[in-house]
């Protein structure tokens, strides 16, 4: 399915909202009353004993007090805590795994809906399906796909949530041999804004269903999720080589050199890390210093003895200082990797760009940010194409698929009085790399200074206007809006 034909161009998002509808106690206690009997989660406002820990995100850069969180654990729990947010004119943030970097998934002062009540996952083997809970994270589904040998191609780290990861696209470790997770939707049950419960598929409200691979949480509340899962594992082949500070330009420039002539069953990565972590393959005399690292992924079967050619040669690039080539568990070793890196409560700041073209002074400049950045964290360039090209870019509200290279400046830190300084840094380093990057921008990674992005993010004015004219079909007061927001055309 191709956009609904378009709108006029001037088509333009809506700004963000400076924050929903005040909660006050009094319409607590209202709302509790109202959802006696009908809602069987938590009803949380700032004097409930989960409150505190309910309201954290992934960003501690982010500290918003919702007037109310409804932690749903069913989907007749969504549509009840929809209707209190029409009914009393709140938009409501929607939170599921809370690893925006933004914080869109907490509200300040008004209604969060929380779905960390919905997570489970079934797996039917024999039809390669895997149903999902909207409040699922990542770890979850690898868990549940794992002892059935299938994976659903998702993202990078197991804390991170389905929903969000997914509804933006869906960029991870086997994208290259089987797309973006949106690429693997079968169907998704939708709760809308009227309260209405409908099941999008192909053949079922298509247009939605184009709508929500890529156009993130503008139409509704997904309350499950249904993949198409692959044959894969449990075990994963990996390499690993690793490289000192002074032949970290020479190792990206081959690295560049080769990620186009790799096949769709390899996935290749760099991270310049400010400090590498305690991973199995490290040595401790190690452990702490700037390195960058290349991993590479044979996406196939771990024994494949051309697998493991591949990898072992892999390693081989430039001179590394460790170079190691292992098998692992997916879904217990691989996706759990650099979730020490990213875990909870630092303060995160992240700018990303598509790579049009990794020359050589787009290294020399990336290693020069890399050998002087204060901030911890690493910039991540992620080797993308292969399947995710399959897709024609018409097909999915999801854009700009023809890169093969994502770069990603993934900054951590902790004290707030460094905030200035160092994403100012981060702006200026991404700017500076402007003459190689492309066009677009990652929907999901949209930092708050980026809001004004969303229509170049979802593919510019014509896809953009399409996607308008849907959101005024199934949110015309544009209620879902605490997202990477798509304003209803008029």
């Amino acid at each position: 399915m191709t956009a609904p034909a378009s709108a006029p161009a001037s088509a333009s998002p809506a700004p963000a909202p400076a924050g929903s509808s005040t909660i006050d106690e009094q319409l607590r206690l209202h709302i509790a009353e109202e959802l006696a009997g009908s809602f069987k989660g938590d009803i949380m406002g700032p004097h409930h004993p989960g409150y505190e820990q309910a309201r954290q995100l992934w960003n501690a850069m982010i500290d918003r007090r919702p007037g109310l969180i409804l932690r749903c654990t069913s989907t007749r729990d969504v549509v009840a805590a929809v209707n209190v947010a029409r009914e009393h004119g709140l938009l409501p943030a929607v939170r599921c795994g809370g690893h925006n970097v933004a914080g869109k998934a907490m509200s300040d002062g008004g209604l969060t809906i929380d779905l960390s009540g919905l997570r489970e996952v079934t797996v039917d083997p024999e039809r390669k399906l895997v149903h999902a809970g909207g409040g699922c994270r990542l770890g979850d589904v690898d868990a549940a796909t794992a002892p059935h040998k299938l994976i659903v191609p998702a993202g990078i780290m197991s804390e991170t949530g389905v929903a969000g990861l997914a509804l933006g696209g869906g960029i991870g470790w086997f994208s290259r041999k089987h797309g973006l997770t949106c690429d693997n939707f079968v169907s998704l049950e939708l709760v809308l804004a009227s309260g209405e419960v409908i099941e999008v598929s192909a053949e079922s409200h298509p247009e939605l269903f184009w709508a929500l691979r890529g156009g993130g949480g503008n139409f509704g509340i997904v309350t499950r999720f249904t993949f198409r899962a692959h044959d894969f594992g449990p075990m994963m082949r990996i390499g690993v080589s690793v490289y000192e500070p002074e032949r970290a330009a020479a190792a990206l420039r081959g690295y560049a050199s080769m990620v186009p002539a790799l096949p769709r069953t390899v996935g290749w990565h760099a991270a310049l890390k400010h400090d590498m972590p305690a991973l199995p393959f490290v040595p401790p005399s190690y452990v702490g210093k700037r390195l960058l690292m290349l991993v590479s992924m044979w996406l196939d079967d771990a024994e494949d003895p051309a697998g493991a050619e591949m990898i072992d040669r892999l390693t081989e690039l430039g001179e590394p200082c460790i170079k190691a080539s292992t098998v692992l568990p997916f879904a217990g070793g691989v996706q759990r990797l650099i979730d020490v890196e990213f875990e909870d409560g630092h303060r995160y700041y992240t700018k990303e760009a598509h790579v049009a073209d990794l020359a050589d002074e787009a290294v020399d400049r990336l290693v020069a940010f890399w050998q002087d950045m204060p901030m911890e964290g690493e910039v991540e360039i992620i080797g993308l194409g292969g399947a995710i090209g399959d897709v024609a870019e018409a097909d999915t509200a999801f854009a700009n698929r023809g890169y093969l290279l994502w770069l990603n400046f993934a900054m951590r830190w902790d004290d707030p009085a460094d905030d200035e300084d160092y994403i100012a840094r981060a702006r200026e380093a991404v700017a500076g790399l402007t003459p190689w990057t492309g066009r677009g921008v990652y929907v999901n990674m949209l930092n708050f200074d980026e809001q004004d992005r969303v229509v170049e993010a979802l593919g510019g004015p014509e896809k953009y206007a399409g996607l308008a004219r849907l959101k005024a079909r199934y949110d015309p007061a544009n209620l879902f809006r605490m997202n990477a927001n798509i304003a209803p055309a008029t």
